[in-house]
């Protein structure tokens, strides 16, 4: 158990005319992979450390450690005062602005996973991988993980929070051969919550529609290259959204002048229908959270609101910079690492579109699941492959394909899309920046998009 007084130890630590905070946690987690029925590696973590900074006139100095005592606060302070060199006569900005929470929040999950014996755990990792294995199959990969962080965070303006995450993940691949061709379908499930996540057989349910959806890719031809009118489902909105959009909303791209949103605020990026949102706060899922690493509390973002830019995400120091509010998007890896401007669950809210989404496209393409890609956050070009894709025949879909790709730029396609469906769904993953990989979920309803070019042969 992290002990309180250290926050207090700090804040009374830090120098006259510093701003400074720290992050202290303790973490316990389990690592399980499985291949082909075969356990393949087992791992426990098990860590505890702090990394504070000290900030004047916006020169910050950060240091972290994974010793947690009085003597290693004071000698990372020193550190972090050494990495400072303030011009005194050109300040780079001013000092945060935080938020002054004093919340101690206990852990509110029905089953930790931590008291869950791991051969519990590996039967319930065997079982998902037996469940993805059909007459066609040809490989599995399946893995199991949890993280237990208990975050004790505070400042030397009287702020301390206290909470606790909780990330059990589930992730199965499942690989058919097709002649030459070798098809696989992946798919993960994960949220901030307990072992209860895994309750009703979510485990071998995953692993069976991971296998159902390879097989129906056996036989399936390359699309065709061209441009077509395109439904995504609920995850490739998901990640056109995240990385496309999200990442070019996170402030630090603002200011690094590297994102397509630059002098947007409260201009029109996109159709009149489509609202942007990132919200920590919904229950249970992957990229929530009570507070951020800066001690912010979580609160819901719309981005985009009927089409216009309306914010972005901010740490502490880009919300100062910019002389806008701070907004709790300030997440960070671990202790180690620094807080960056960071998503948490970001989707395209839902619609009102309830006719056939595919009446009235000719010849079309709908797109499912997310394999890989690429964005550049400066000029907005993306190129996003799915997993799968089915072909539309007038207004019915039809063949199934693979090798479909969406290209374009961020905000012509946000002003695309001309049908949301009112279904939704989150879809959990890893979002990786500047070495840093947090929680998040993407995904959404599905969405419909006029004449854009598809990638294939």
């Amino acid at each position: 158990m992290i002990d309180e007084d250290l926050i207090k130890f700090f804040a009374s630590s830090v120098k006259d005319g510093y701003y400074g905070d720290i992050r202290l946690s303790e973490r316990e987690g389990t690592f399980l992979s499985v291949e082909n029925g075969k356990v393949r590696r087992t791992a426990n973590v098990k860590d505890a450390g702090f990394g504070l900074r000290v900030i004047k006139n916006g020169v910050c100095g950060f240091v972290s450690s994974n010793n947690i005592s009085k003597k290693a606060i004071k000698a990372a302070l020193d550190a972090a005062y050494s990495k400072i060199r303030v011009d005194t006569g050109k300040t780079r900005g001013t000092t945060p602005n935080p938020e002054l929470n004093n919340v101690r929040l206990d852990p509110k999950w029905a089953k930790d996973t931590r008291s869950v014996d791991i051969a519990d755990k590996l039967r319930l990792t065997m079982d998902m991988d037996r469940a993805a294995i059909g007459k066609d199959t040809v490989a599995t990969v399946s893995d199991y993980r949890d993280l237990v962080t208990h975050w004790l965070i505070g400042n030397n303006l009287g702020a301390v929070v206290s909470f606790y995450e909780s990330h059990p993940q589930l992730g199965i691949a499942s690989f058919v051969k097709d002649g030459a061709t070798t098809h696989s379908i992946k798919k993960t499930l994960s949220g901030n919550c307990g072992f209860e996540l895994f309750d009703n057989n979510a485990n071998s349910e995953l692993g069976r529609a991971t296998k159902e959806e390879a097989e129906k890719l056996i036989g399936a031809k390359a699309a065709r290259g061209g441009k077509y009118d395109v439904v995504l489902d609920y995850a490739m909105t998901g990640v056109y959204t995240h990385e496309a959009f999200g990442h070019a909303s996170e402030a630090d791209a603002i200011l690094a002048k590297s994102s397509v949103l630059e002098n947007k605020l409260g201009k029109k990026v996109g159709n009149d229908i489509v609202t942007i949102v990132d919200d920590p706060t919904i229950k249970l899922a992957s990229g929530s959270f009570p507070f951020d690493q800066e001690g912010v509390a979580a609160k819901k973002r719309i981005i985009v609101d009927r089409g216009v830019l309306k914010e972005y995400l901010h740490t502490l120091e880009t919300a100062e910079t910019l002389g806008l509010t701070p907004n709790g998007a300030a997440r960070a890896m671990d202790y180690a690492s620094i807080p960056l401007s960071r998503m948490s669950n970001t989707f395209i809210a839902p619609g009102d579109f309830s006719d056939d989404i595919y009446e009235g496209i000719k010849c079309g393409i709908s797109l499912y699941g997310f394999q890989y890609g690429y964005v550049e956050t400066s000029s907005g070009k993306f190129m996003f492959k799915s997993q799968y894709g089915r072909m539309i025949h007038n207004g019915k879909l039809a063949e199934y394909v693979r090798d479909v790709a969406l290209t374009g730029t961020t905000l012509d396609i946000l002003n695309r899309i001309d049908a949301i469906t009112s279904d939704f769904k989150l879809d959990a993953g890893v979002c990786g920046k500047e070495g840093q990989w947090v929680p998040v979920t993407s995904g959404g309803p599905s969405i419909r998009i006029r004449g854009v070019v598809v990638g294939g042969q």
